[in-house]
């Protein structure tokens, strides 16, 4: 087994880290090499519970009644692209009752292997091109009964009175195969704005590829199953598996 060791290490890898594990597609990659299959499910990121990631999967791992319905999306080769990404085939999504009308190509691999859609447990909030975000944008502020905190920055905030309910639209990302109804704490977070109280989405602009980020992946058992090249999550209590 390659394993390596970094002496000198710079960029983002510069803090208490004791290491890093890669769980790429690539031919180093932890389960490349072993030739397993893998699954995490991660707990509350506010929270103190650990983390599960699991190597080769027990044979109950969907059989508890407890467990919702499994679903299951394919993933995407990238011919053009040498990384190590996990791309998957977004279609759409919807805020509250209303589908974007966002065409499938903001979310697909170009013919030279640019954009596209990878899932990524590394990277902490989705991000969306800029041309989604705004729609994304648009429509969370057009169908949220709370004042606009900030409609001009990141990441987008609400204020929340004493009393007020933070009710905010649904946010649910349409996959081939698959929908992701999110939880709202894995969309929304709270926090205290120079003393106001404010709730905020975690969804950011970024480049072309969309990155689905861990934020949103709370409470999911997801599996990666590379042998059959495929996807799949469901809803758990993470801090009980």
């Amino acid at each position: 087994m390659a394993f390596g060791c970094g002496l000198n290490n710079t960029g983002i890898f510069t803090s208490n880290e004791t290491g890093i594990a890669g769980f790429g597609r690539g031919i180093l990659s932890l389960p490349s090499q072993l030739k397993v299959d893998n699954f995490y499910c991660f707990t509350n990121i506010t929270g103190s519970t650990s983390s599960h990631v699991l190597l080769g999967l027990p044979a109950n791992l969907h059989s508890s009644s407890a467990r919702g319905v499994v679903q299951t999306t394919r993933f995407i080769h990238n011919p053009a692209n040498l990384s190590t990404f996990y791309y998957l085939s977004l279609k759409g999504i919807t805020v509250g009752s209303t589908r974007l009308p966002i065409p499938e190509s903001a979310f697909a691999l170009t013919n030279n292997g640019t954009g596209g859609t990878i899932i990524d447990s590394g990277t902490g909030m989705t991000t969306f091109s800029p041309d989604v975000y705004n729609l994304v944008h648009d429509a969370f502020i057009a169908q949220t009964r709370l004042p606009v905190q900030n409609a001009t920055t990141t990441p987008l905030c609400f204020t929340l009175s004493a009393g007020t309910k933070s009710d905010v639209p649904k946010l649910i990302l349409h996959f081939d195969g698959a929908t992701l109804d999110l939880p709202r704490d894995n969309y929304m977070f709270e926090l205290q704005d120079a003393g106001v109280r404010v709730t905020c989405l975690a969804v950011n602009p970024g480049g072309n590829l969309t990155i689905i980020g861990n934020y949103q992946q709370q409470n999911l058992h997801v599996l990666y199953d590379l042998a059959n090249n495929m996807l799949s999550f469901a809803p758990a209590q993470c801090d009980q598996v």
